[in-house]
Parts: structure tokens; C-alpha cells; sequence
């Protein structure tokens, strides 16, 4: 059977299904509007047991097809399906391999059997924490968080620190500034500004993403930018300020979004990549401590791997 590979339009409604299939956000048609305002070319193909977006990406003569997440597959003959379809997409645009993230019900010695090979490292976390929400009163939710993460929520108007939530795209400048004060702090390196506010205007739009705002006496000291689905809520980037350390705004923050992802029906809360236990060298082992500290447990995917062609 021959698949069609469809480009992203205005009236291609892809969320839904793969929602359905409790596939992630980065299959979805929203990060694909992303992904066309950095100017990439993105197709959508399906079978009756498999679904995948893919990317295309061209550098100079070279190209490679890149299933962030995907493809997202219900079994073993979804995934061999899904395979070959990528194999047929990728001949037709002149890709040298593929890269996905297969999410699929399966082990890795079958998609090493269906011809994958690991990459070299991982582009998306193939380790995460997850916090289950769904069936959850707030005080549940609550009681998951250590005694002093409770305790800085609870009395957060004590310290005068608000937390306001929105989708309005101009208030990606507050992030940028407390991204660029941990940058500066830290040393970490980030995205280029217009990666957020590409990010910022494409989803927000699209009613796929919140920012948040804390503050302290009026003036802005955290924010965060969270993705949603219909599902789950995914935790993709903050920052705080280092003067406002004592307030802990982040904690604030955090366990505002936790909440919100619980009362507006969502089932998970995503915090996207985790340190593996017992590695305390880790270079995530800090903030992987800061997001087990709202409980929660690990999930594991099958990470990063490439099919040549």
C-alpha cells in the first residue's frame, strides 16, 4: 500500500489522532507549525496502525529525514509499516537516513531487528519524570510535594509572589530576560532569542502553549513556557532570576503549573528529561532532584535511533 505523505495546511488536522494514540506533543501539527517557521519542510503520513510527522531537513547536498517522538506505532507490524513508508518518503526527497524516536509498545532488539542502529546520542531526552494527575484531587497532587515545597506554595502571598498565567506572545520578554540572567549565572547555553519568539507566537496562537509569570511585589522574578495537549502538560522552559534565589519562585512557579495541568483535565505533567538514578554527576542530577521533588516516577523511551538508507 502506497502512503501519501501530506504537507502541513491550514485545514490538516493531525492533533487529534495522534492524540488519540497518546503520541507526544513534538508529533503534533502544532510543533509542525514550529517547524515551518524555522523554514523547515514538515509531512504527516498514516496507516491504520501507525502515524508519524516527520522533518525534513537539508544541509547543503545533505538530508535526513528526523521523527521527533515518532513514529508513533500501536505494535510491531505498525512500526514495520511505519518503517517502510519513512523508506519510501526518504527516497523520494533524497535522504540519506532517517532519525527517529520510535514510540512504539516495543524492545529495542526489535527495532534493531527491523535494520535501526542506535545514535550517537540522543536528541530528545529518552529519560523523563512524569507526574500523574488524572483521578487526583489538589490535595493529593499536593501531598506528593515535599514538606518544604508545600510550604513555599502555601505561602507564597506571604512573600508578596504572585503567579499569573497567559497566552499573549509579547510576554515571551520576560522569559528571555530571566533566560538570559540564568545564561549569564550558569553558563548554560541557550536557544537564540527568535527561537522563542518564533516558539512563543506559533503556539500560543494555537492555544498549545501557556506562559507563566511569577512575581514578586509587581515585578517579574521567574517565567516559564509550558506546552499542552489534551493530555499532558510538558514542562519546556523557565528560568529565574538568581537575586530572587531566596524567594524560591521557581517552586512557586512549578507547583502553579502542576496544579493548573490538574483542575484543567489534563492526566500528566511532563518535566521533559530526567538524570538516571544514582548518578549524582550527572550533568542534570541538580534539577532532575528540583522536579523529583514534586513526586512522581520515571519514564523511559526508546530513544534516538537511525536507519540508513
Amino acid at each position: 500500500m502506497t502512503t501519501i505523505w501530506h504537507q502541513q495546511t491550514d485545514d490538516f488536522l493531525w492533533d487529534e489522532r495522534v492524540f488519540k494514540r497518546d503520541g507526544h506533543f513534538l508529533q503534533s501539527s502544532h510543533w509542525a507549525a514550529f517547524q515551518r517557521a524555522n523554514g523547515r519542510e514538515v509531512r504527516f503520513g498514516e496507516g491504520g496502525d501507525w502515524q508519524c510527522m516527520t522533518v525534513v531537513e537539508r544541509a547543503g547536498d545533505a538530508c535526513r529525514l528526523y521523527c521527533p517522538y515518532g513514529p508513533v506505532a500501536d505494535d510491531r507490524a505498525g512500526l514495520a509499516a511505519a518503517t517502510e513508508a519513512l523508506r519510501d518518503l526518504g527516497c523520494e526527497v533524497g535522504a540519506d537516513f532517517i532519525r527517529a524516536e520510535p514510540w512504539v509498545p516495543v524492545g529495542r532488539e526489535v527495532l534493531a531487528g527491523h535494520g535501526y542502529e542506535p545514535a550517537r546520542r540522543s536528541m530528545q531526552p529518552d529519560l523523563t519524570w512524569v507526574q500523574d494527575l488524572a483521578g487526583r484531587t489538589r490535595e493529593q497532587v499536593i501531598g506528593e510535594f515535599s514538606a518544604n515545597n508545600r510550604n513555599r506554595f502555601r505561602n507564597a502571598h506571604k512573600k508578596n509572589l504572585t503567579v499569573t498565567a497567559g497566552r499573549d506572545p509579547a510576554d515571551v520578554e520576560i522569559l528571555l530576560g530571566m533566560l538570559h540572567d540564568v545564561a549569564d549565572n550558569t553558563g548554560i547555553r541557550q536557544h537564540a532569542d527568535d527561537y522563542y519568539r518564533r516558539q512563543a507566537a506559533t503556539l500560543l496562537s494555537r492555544d498549545a502553549a501557556t506562559l507563566y509569570v511569577v512575581r514578586h511585589e509587581g515585578d517579574p522574578v521567574g517565567a516559564a513556557l509550558v506546552y499542552d495537549s489534551p493530555t499532558t502538560r510538558y514542562y519546556a522552559h523557565s528560568g529565574t532570576l538568581a537575586a530572587a534565589r531566596s524567594l524560591h519562585p521557581g517552586t512557586v512557579l512549578l507547583a502553579t503549573m502542576i496544579l493548573d495541568a490538574r483542575d484543567g483535565g489534563q492526566d500528566l505533567f511532563d518535566f521533559v528529561g530526567a538524570a538516571p538514578a544514582g548518578d549524582p554527576d550527572h550533568p542534570w542530577a541538580g534539577f532532575t532532584r528540583f522536579k523529583q521533588s514534586f513526586g512522581g516516577r520515571y519514564r523511559q523511551y526508546l530513544g534516538t535511533w537511525e536507519f540508513r538508507l
